[in-house]
Formats: structure tokens, sequence, C-alpha cells
């Protein structure tokens, strides 16, 4: 880590000072996604092309670097990814999905008259190809590749224009969508299933609201440390304490765990993220609630492992390359109604070959294990130790 003279403790209070209250947009300002219609772009038989009207959330972008910084000269610390979160076009590209085929539901119900049970999101199985661009709208291709009376699935392939939006900052225009494309920056299998009764329905019997009952009555859940903007620890310990910032759509805690993690193997150590909507979405969204779900599993977790692994003053790279996430209830179990806290346990099972193995458990506030997700991506440390340097402010 770069060292500072005694000047830089001045530069940090001045940037803690700095910090402020960003605009949090909601579900429905921040997943709005416009169908786009045959006379903007000729999208291909059989295909439903949608487009996002808003920049997607870069990490650590709400920092007051420029304050911290504003008489050192020399490098400093790399603070963002090459792209934007990933979470935002892997859950935008389930819920295009999904708005296809409630879109085809609601045609079907019109020309025969009979109402099925509404399907829900069952899976999402991604795979990112390209950092995405925050200048520009995601455009989602859905294409169906199966339907049975119960099951379904789409696949959504992703892109971006190859030059900026006309309003870069947002709502992007309907005509972005007619730009020329760049190559396709993640693309996923979104699988549906209708509700359905089972014989059987087991999972542990200790939920994580029981087996970390000590830790969580602690404090209330928002008395945790916000989930960081940017969870590496050269960040946070830059810009210790710097809240929510812009992130969107969700309250999102993060739960000291240091002492439960003392002495434990990478392998048996556990982060809990506790979390809710900011504003309410609508409770007969299933598949809405079900795409903020996906959203949350994505944030932070290969830089949590970075700082695990000791690599949190020292890191190469982290990014994702597949990501999976899976449904194990009827769909309506996953709707985030009320003011209850969802729990997300975390634990890395596996890492070689230059990558991490995270996995996710849902938890819906009365300790029903919804969902979960698993996550497989490059993390390298810097390949030499950085040298520290001496920095005048």
């Amino acid at each position: 880590m770069v060292e500072f003279k005694d000047g830089f403790a001045a530069a940090q209070e001045r940037a803690i000072a700095a910090y402020r209250e960003w605009p949090r947009k909601s579900f429905a300002e921040f997943m709005e996604l416009v169908p786009i219609p045959d006379h903007i772009c000729k999208q291909g038989k059989d295909i439903k092309r949608f487009m996002s009207r808003q920049p997607a959330w870069l990490e650590g972008k709400e920092l007051p670097w420029d304050v911290l910084f504003q008489n050192i000269k020399g490098p400093r610390p790399r603070h963002t990814g090459l792209g934007v979160f990933g979470g935002c076009v892997y859950a935008q590209a389930s819920l295009a999905a999904a708005r296809a085929v409630e879109e085809e539901e609601r045609q079907q119900k019109e020309a025969t008259g009979e109402a099925k049970p509404r399907p829900g999101i069952h899976s999402i199985q991604g795979i990112f190809t390209k950092p995405g661009l925050g200048d520009r709208p995601f455009v989602f291709d859905v294409c169906g590749i199966m339907s049975a009376r119960t099951f379904s699935g789409c696949r959504v392939d992703v892109r971006q224009p190859k030059q900026p939006s006309s309003n870069p900052a947002g709502p992007f225009p309907d005509s972005d969508a007619g730009l020329p494309l760049n190559d396709i920056c993640f693309s996923c299998i979104t699988t549906f299933k209708r509700p359905a009764d089972g014989a059987d329905d087991v999972q542990s019997p200790e939920s994580a609201q029981k087996r970390y009952a000590d830790i969580l009555s602690q404090r209330a859940p928002d008395q945790w440390e916000p989930a960081p903007l940017s969870d590496i620890d050269i960040i946070t310990s830059l810009f210790p304490g710097a809240g929510h910032g812009a992130f969107p759509m969700l309250d999102m805690y993060k739960v000291d765990m240091s002492e439960y993690n003392e002495n434990k193997e990478v392998p048996d150590r556990r982060q809990l993220i506790l979390y809710r909507p900011i504003k309410p979405v609508p409770k007969d969204d299933v598949n809405g609630h079900i795409a903020c779900h996906a959203f949350e599993a994505d944030r932070n977790g290969l830089t949590m492992l970075a700082n695990q692994l000791g690599y949190g003053f020292n890191m190469g790279m982290a990014a994702s390359l597949s990501y999976s996430f899976f449904v194990h209830t009827n769909p309506q179990d996953a709707v985030m109604d009320g003011e209850g806290w969802w729990i997300q346990e975390i634990n890395w099972p596996r890492v070689g070959a230059s990558r991490g193995m995270l996995e996710s458990r849902i938890w819906s506030p009365d300790g029903k294990h919804v969902a979960s997700a698993f996550q497989d991506g490059i993390i390298v440390p810097a390949r030499a130790p950085r040298e520290a340097r001496r920095t005048k402010l």
C-alpha cells in the first residue's frame, strides 16, 4: 500500500467530511426495461428485444477520491474494475426473460380464457464475456428455447451500443437500441417453473438466524456497517464508513464476522449480509423480487474472498466468469414483504487455478432457505507485492 506522510490523516478527514447522501433509485426506477418495437430495430424472428433505461451502477464511483488525493502526486490505488457492477446486467437479463414470458402468458390467457398459475424464475445461469460500460444501455435479446406444461426456458444475449448514448447520464432514449451493437457482453439461460405442491420440504434444520443468533443479536440489522461500495481492504481502509453511496434498490448491511472466522481456514469462514428493498417492490411482481435477490447475491463476493486470501492490499484481478442462481421454492416465497430482513450467507469452498468459488444461501426473514447462488471467477494477487511509495501532500 502507498505510504503517506502525516498529512494523509488530514486528507482522510477532509474526504470523510465530503461524504454525502446520494440519490438512490428504487426497483421501479433502476430496473426499468423498455420493449423495443420492430420499427426501431429488426431483431429477428421469435426474438423479443428490451433495453435498460438507466446507467448501471459502478462500484466505488461515489467515493470522494479527488478530495482525498487532491494534493498527492503520483499513482493512486485503482478503485474500480474495468466495468460496471455485473449484478446489474445479470438481474436485468433475467427480468427481460421474465417480461417476455409474462407477455406470452397474457396473450395466451386473452386467446383461451384459461388462467394458469404464473411461472416464476427458477434458475439463471450466466456467463460474463466483456466488461459493461455505464454510459450506454444494455440491449437484451430474448429467445425462447423450450416450453412445457410447467417448465420453460429462454436464452438472453446482451450487447451494448458501440458508441455512448446521446444522454449518457440516463434515461437512455429508445433510439439507442437502434445503434450498431458491440459483441455479446453477457449471456444467460433463464428457466421458469410454475408453482407446485411437493410431497416433501426439507432444508437444514438450523437456519442462518438460528446458527448465528449470538452474533446477529449483538445489534439491530441497520446498525451493522453498510456493505462497502468496493469491499477490498485497501479501499475500505482509505474510506471508512462511506455508507451506501448511490447503490440502488436495496439496503445491504455487512455483519462483522471477524471473531467467528478467527483461526478458521478460508473454506470454513462465513460472511452474512442483511438486506431488504429501500422502497417496496410490487407484491404481484414475483419475478422482480427474484431478480432483486440475484442482484444482491452478486455484490462484493469475489473481493471479499480476496480479503480473506490476504490480497486486500495487493489486488491483481477479481472478475466473474460464470454465475448460477437457483430458486428452491415456489416463487411467492421470494417476495420481500414487510420490514423483515433477508440474509445472504456466504462461503468460499474452493480456490485454485487462479479462480475462486463463491457459494451463497438466501434465507427469508422467517428462516426459509429460498435460493442458492454459485459463482466462479478469476481471483489473483498482483504479480509482485506493490512497493511502498513516498508521496508528498
